[in-house]
């Protein structure tokens, strides 16, 4: 396996909290965690399994502050698959450092893009030359690499900047984030006040549907609910589960006495399942959209031939 050229950061939290060049493990931690979490991500989004990234630690320190300087190192799994990643001098690491924002060379990053949007929607984005896309917001604008947009819908990746970012600096004391080259630590790539971290907080993704679809099916009923809005419980001799009942005329026979139920009475019904991706995995709804037939649960014997 071919080793490509490591990258080089630091990154650096500042205030009077860390005079002492000390920084609680609890809030130190999950940063760095959240650092190799990152790349890695980053990593496997534009290059998929071929590319594998890890991150190493090493202590380092200045007068008032908190630094660590991280060392990025990649491997390609396939020994042909470099030169699919090399492009003119620069390693697909750096090409990801520049990306991201920890390393200088993008025209645009994802962290300035971050910075630069401070949590407004986009209005307009226009290709104005080889990946390369202007984003709008009013009459501002803002030009960044078209992969950076990209990874600026990731929830893994926003969750992993506000780990390293907005976290740390929510802490009392803790009053700003900056990434430098270890070469030249004098001149920042970028600098995060702490008024500035609540744009490092991961919004929430928008529920996706991924799946909606009725069937006509028989379900046991487990357990009426007569208090209205509530969901009836329904087995489908597989699992157990609650449904919304949306038929009206059947709700109504139901509200006058029109229809009664004994334990395990089955319910032929038009069923429409529901099923969104969340933040939190997925979710599954039920809504009975049609009572079609009642069946009582005494079973009979079968007189005649």
């Amino acid at each position: 396996m071919d080793t490509m050229k490591p990258a080089k950061f630091q990154i650096i939290y500042d205030g009077p909290a860390l005079d002492a060049h000390e920084m609680n493990v609890n809030d130190l931690a999950p940063a760095l965690l959240a650092i190799g979490d990152l790349m890695s991500e980053v990593g496997g989004s534009l290059h998929g399994e071929k590319l594998k990234i890890s991150v190493s630690v090493k202590g380092s320190f200045k007068t008032g502050c908190f630094g660590v300087e991280m060392v990025a190192s990649a491997q390609n799994i396939f020994i042909d698959a470099i030169d699919i990643f090399n492009h003119g001098n620069a390693t697909a690491l750096l090409n990801i450092a520049g990306l991201i924002g920890i390393g200088r060379g993008a025209t645009g990053s994802l962290i300035g893009l971050v910075k630069w949007l401070k949590n407004r929607k986009i209005s307009k984005t226009e290709v104005i030359s080889d990946g390369i896309v202007r984003i709008f917001i009013d009459n501002e604008h803002y030009d960044v690499e078209q992969e950076a947009l990209s990874l600026l819908q990731n929830y893994k990746i926003r969750k992993a900047l506000e780990d390293i970012v907005s976290k740390p600096l929510s802490r009392e004391g803790v009053d700003s984030f900056a990434i430098t080259d270890p070469q030249n630590p004098d001149d920042p790539i970028f600098v995060v006040d702490k008024n500035e971290a609540i744009y490092f907080v991961a919004p929430e993704p928008g529920n996706e549907v991924i799946n909606d679809q009725t069937t006509t099916v028989s379900l046991q009923i487990v357990s009426p609910a007569f208090v209205e809005g509530n969901k009836w419980r329904f087995s489908d001799g597989v699992q157990t589960f609650y449904a919304e009942i949306k038929d009206d005329a059947f709700l109504k026979r139901v509200q006058d006495s029109e229809e009664v139920f004994a334990k395990s009475d089955i319910l032929t019904v038009k069923m429409q399942l529901v099923q969104w991706i969340t933040a939190k995995g997925m979710k599954s709804e039920y809504f009975i959209l049609e009572v079609i037939k009642h069946r009582s649960s005494h079973r009979q014997i079968d007189i005649f031939k």
